[in-house]
């Protein structure tokens, strides 16, 4: 089936903020769990694609510390949301898939007015935007059931394009084409999941677009669209 929804991972993907977000999380662990600060980025990135709290579920199962450690690097989030930037090459490739009629998403665990602040300045808006609500709706199955609303659209005209394992076995999980960005992740991680997986190594329309399949039909461009 044509593909005629794309939808994009955040953290990785669009934006250059795993660096960082690795730096700060493994300072954490290493502090609150008393592991090494390698050993705990590598932790981090291992677990990346689920917000930082089910992260730290999966490390330390019942861990008591859990919540106030996940609480701190959220507060910690909204303090440099100012510093993340897209990679270069994507504003030109969003522009270059709304024209071709593609719907844009943007799926990220973030908590939601951390993404929607993300986005605010960018010259290409996305139509749809959608975070994390501290709650059950979040990066996966519920953003794929919302989006299937949204716009009446099946979900075998979706395609996710993200850096993670994670984002692979969610995208699975949900019954909808994926396209691994191999920039966070070597390329055997993805396989391992999925030896079938598509892999591209740079984010650009001269990558993407060739494993597109023949061009959507025409839509009526919209606004971006942020849930409440």
């Amino acid at each position: 089936m044509r593909k005629r929804l794309l939808i994009f991972d955040f953290d990785g993907t669009l934006v250059d903020s795993m660096g960082i977000y690795a730096q700060k999380a493994g300072e954490l662990i290493s502090e609150h769990y008393g592991l090494g600060k390698e050993e705990a980025k590598k932790l981090y990135l291992k677990t990346s694609g689920l917000p930082f709290a089910e992260q730290l579920g999966i490390l330390f199962p019942g861990d008591r510390r859990n919540s106030k450690v996940a609480e701190i690097f959220e507060s910690w989030k909204e303090e440099v949301l100012h510093r993340l930037k897209p990679f270069p090459e994507v504003e030109p490739l969003l522009r270059e898939l709304r024209d071709r009629g593609f719907l844009i998403a943007v799926s990220s665990n973030n908590l939601q007015r951390y993404v929607e602040e993300s986005v605010k300045g960018w010259e290409v808006r996305p139509h749809f935007v959608l975070g994390w609500d501290g709650k059950e709706f979040k990066k996966g199955e519920p953003h794929v059931r919302f989006l299937e609303e949204a716009t009446s659209l099946p979900r075998e005209s979706f395609l996710m394009v993200g850096d993670s394992p994670n984002d692979l076995k969610l995208a699975r999980s949900s019954g909808i084409d994926f396209i691994a960005l191999l920039r966070s992740f070597p390329e055997e991680s993805f396989r391992s999941v999925d030896p079938s997986v598509r892999t591209i190594r740079s984010l650009t329309t001269e990558e993407l677009l060739p494993l597109l399949e023949e061009g959507p039909y025409p839509l009526k461009d919209a606004d971006p669209v942020l849930p409440s």
